[in-house]
């Protein structure tokens, strides 16, 4: 290990250990790495046989939900688009969305499971069961308006060649679309050694926004449109029960409080109506902030980028 892939500088951190894994922080462009990065062989090996991806399955509605707002990003950026690539297509839920909008769609998954899940699910779609190395080797020639990279860039062996190879890949006027956790944000700082994105071998990287301008460069033939942040109102409530020491227990379904009534103080339970008022203020917890001030108060997390989740949109001039 002689220097950060991302931005060449030297003085890497040790930052911590998982298991057998070890990440290392460049200091220079805020980019957290596994050293040593797994090979082609092991890394191949990983997405056909062992990978899962449970949050995908889990987490359908949120994922469709955010591809409409990225959709409808790319009509408003490039109204005559028309093919889009989905690089790390996962169980399809993306494409599936980018069908409603007309686009011609293609994707990329090299998780055997995931892919065979998704060509189930989308009939017609041409999807490709192999990594975006391979595939761009294969079809470089074929050209796309739209490309993204959803929370697939922090899984490649090199993300630098990858980000240019997807560029290689777009029409003049095309965009490029990112989607990362964000290393620089109040998640990271909140949690750190307990990084919810934590999550070795799969996540052999993290970025914040100074190493995709680091990898990108100063490369005259692209734009960056904009770069942002968002958040999820869990985010919010996990950064405050850690900086606060802030439990709210489960609340168990099903269980009820029988009803008391009594004549004088001398009948009066107290260890009852303690219990019953702890259990009742836990509930107006659970409901004030998790259903209520939390959904308000997420955006503020975004402020200046320090988002949990990192995007990007590219455009090829």
């Amino acid at each position: 290990m002689s220097a950060c892939e991302i931005c060449i500088f030297k003085k890497l951190k040790f930052f911590h250990k998982i298991n057998k894994y070890r990440y290392y922080l460049c200091p220079n462009c805020q980019t957290l790495f596994l050293v040593p990065k797994p090979t082609v062989s092991q890394i191949t090996k990983y997405y056909k046989k062992s990978f899962e991806y449970t949050a995908g399955e889990t987490n359908e509605k949120e994922i469709r939900k955010r591809a409409k707002i990225i959709l409808k990003n790319f009509k408003r950026l490039n109204p005559n688009g028309k093919t889009l690539l989905d690089i790390g297509s996962g169980y399809g839920y993306f494409l599936d969305e980018a069908r409603n909008f007309e686009y011609e769609i293609h994707g990329v998954e090299p998780s055997k499971t995931l892919y065979s899940t998704s060509i189930k699910r989308l009939i017609e779609v041409v999807i490709t069961n192999m990594n975006f190395e391979n595939y761009f080797s294969m079809y470089k020639l074929k050209k796309f308006d739209f490309i993204t990279i959803i929370h697939t860039v922090e899984h490649v062996l090199n993300p630098k060649q990858t980000l240019h190879k997807a560029i290689g890949l777009l029409n003049p006027g095309g965009i490029l679309y990112i989607e990362t956790p964000n290393v620089d944000s109040h998640l990271f700082r909140s949690e750190k050694y307990n990084y919810t994105f934590l999550t070795p071998p799969d996540h052999i990287w993290l970025f914040s926004k100074k190493s995709f301008k680091k990898m990108l460069g100063n490369n005259s033939g692209i734009r960056i449109e904009r770069i942002s942040s968002y958040s999820y109102p869990e985010h919010f409530m996990g950064i405050l029960k850690r900086n606060f020491k802030y439990q709210i227990s489960s609340i168990k379904s099903g269980k009820k409080i029988r009803k008391k009534t009594f004549s004088n103080l001398e009948n009066l339970d107290l260890g009852f109506v303690w219990k019953l008022e702890i259990g009742n203020w836990k509930f107006f917890k659970y409901l004030l902030l998790d259903r209520i001030i939390s959904p308000i108060l997420t955006p503020f997390l975004n402020l200046g980028i320090y988002g949990s989740i990192l995007e990007l949109y590219i455009r090829k001039k």
